[in-house]
């Protein structure tokens, strides 16, 4: 069965793809303005603060350099190499439907990344970075919410075509690779711990509008199955 058989017009995908967009962006500020600007969050900001103290602190060559390589995995050239990636084999497959879910699924990322960074304006940790500083604030982490979408977009892809043991793998390996982007992020200094949270909540959230939005069928999935051969 075809997961994506009941999708909507452009319309109104633009319409439910708006209105979740709207919601996102409303939800994460006040959450992010409340973690920044109110006294009952002081005692969070403390802790936030201490943690990205004590790992700035106990820096290693080996660490950074693990941190570092799992940070450019979330990089621009990266994330666009996996979306390139995945969108030529769904062109292969003529799955001309399903080659939406995962860049409107970003599109959703990067817009409300873009909102709320700027609405909200953390600034980064006071602590010594390593690497070159984005122009932009530290809240929400983008790096982990691509990461999230570009991993589990496809992963959630493979599950809806009936490959579901390929579709927990790629899941499993998502799941690393996101926590190691995050520990990575929050090690380098570019990030507190909750902006890294918060940044796996935007892309999963991210996801999840999307697929809502083209009315993406998960219910009635069959495992893919070899045929036995038939002995002569």
């Amino acid at each position: 069965m075809d997961p994506f058989a009941e999708m909507p017009a452009a319309r109104s995908i633009a319409r439910s793809t708006a209105f979740g967009f709207a919601a996102l962006v409303a939800a994460l500020t006040c959450i992010g303005l409340l973690l920044t600007s109110t006294s009952p969050a002081a005692g969070t900001r403390r802790w936030d603060a201490s943690v990205s103290d004590w790992l700035a602190d106990d820096r290693s060559d080996t660490f950074v350099r693990i941190a570092e390589a799992f940070s450019k995995m979330a990089d621009t050239k990266s994330i666009l190499g996996i979306m390139a990636l995945v969108t030529i084999v769904l062109a292969i497959l003529r799955q001309w439907r399903a080659m939406l879910l995962v860049p409107l699924a970003m599109l959703i990322e990067i817009s409300t990344f873009l909102s709320v960074n700027y609405l909200v304006g953390r600034p980064r940790p006071d602590v010594s970075k390593v690497g070159p500083i984005p122009g932009t604030y530290s809240f929400p982490s983008g790096h982990v919410a691509a990461t999230v979408v570009c991993w589990f977009g496809p992963a959630l892809l493979l599950y809806a075509f009936g490959h579901f043991d390929l579709a927990r793998l790629v899941s499993a390996v998502g799941a690393l690779v996101t926590v190691m982007t995050g520990w990575g992020r929050v090690y380098l200094g570019m990030h507190h711990t909750l902006d890294v949270v918060m940044g796996l909540a935007m892309g999963i959230a991210a996801l999840t509008i999307s697929a809502r939005s083209t009315r993406m069928q998960l219910d009635s999935c069959q495992p893919v199955t070899v045929p036995e051969t038939v002995s002569v």
